[in-house]
């Protein structure tokens, strides 16, 4: 989670059917309407995962 909502990453079938859960659950508890903003990115050229730029920025911290 960070200040702009919430990060997601992996194939792209669970990423969709976890926000599908979300909506879900959240309509199971009473909720009318649910709204959900997506921006997605995809990347060919190297790997990169959201715990690598947890480390990056870790060791950018440490540093000073």
């Amino acid at each position: 989670m960070h200040g702009y909502g919430t990060g997601l990453e992996g194939p792209w079938d669970d990423v969709m059917n976890a926000i599908k859960a979300c909506h879900e659950a959240v309509h199971e508890m009473g909720c009318p309407r649910v709204a959900t903003d997506i921006r997605i990115g995809t990347r060919m050229d190297k790997q990169s995962s959201l715990s690598q730029k947890v480390e990056s920025v870790e060791k950018r911290l440490a540093s000073n």
